[in-house]
C-alpha cells in the first residue's frame, strides 16, 4: 500500500511542477506573442471564411470520390487548392504560423533538455 502512496504523492508533485512549467513558458514573448496572434486569426472572419469554404470543400471532394465523379472531383480538387493558396497567403495567417513555429520551437527545446538530464541522471 505504500508503494501506491508514494506513487501519488510523485504524480503530485510532478503536477505541480508541471504547473510551474507551464506558468513560466506563459511568460515567454514567443508564447505570448502565439497567443495574441492565435486570438486575432481565430477573430478574423476572412479567415474563418476561408476556413469554412475549405472544409466544405474537402466534404464535395470525398462524395465525389465515393460517388465516382471524376471529372466533377478534379474539378473541385482545383478549386480547394486555390482556396489553400488564398489561406496560405494570408498575411495574418503566415503569422500565426511563424508564432507557432516559434513556439513550438521554445516547447519541443523544452523537452529536449528534460528528456536528456533525465539519461544522464539515470547513466
Amino acid at each position: 500500500m505504500n508503494k501506491k502512496h508514494d506513487e501519488i504523492k510523485i504524480d503530485k508533485q510532478v503536477n505541480e511542477e508541471l504547473d510551474s512549467l507551464i506558468a513560466l513558458l506563459q511568460k515567454r514573448e514567443e508564447i505570448t506573442h502565439y497567443q495574441e496572434v492565435e486570438t486575432q486569426i481565430e477573430s478574423n472572419d476572412s479567415v474563418n471564411d476561408l476556413v469554412s469554404q475549405i472544409k466544405e470543400k474537402q466534404k464535395e471532394l470525398v462524395h465525389l470520390q465515393h460517388y465516382e465523379k471524376p471529372v466533377a472531383y478534379q474539378k473541385s480538387l482545383k478549386e480547394l487548392e486555390k482556396l489553400n493558396i488564398l489561406l496560405n497567403e494570408n498575411i495574418s495567417v503566415q503569422a500565426y504560423q511563424e508564432a507557432l513555429f516559434e513556439a513550438n520551437e521554445i516547447i519541443q527545446m523544452i523537452f529536449m533538455n528534460i528528456r536528456e538530464e533525465i539519461s544522464d541522471r539515470n547513466e
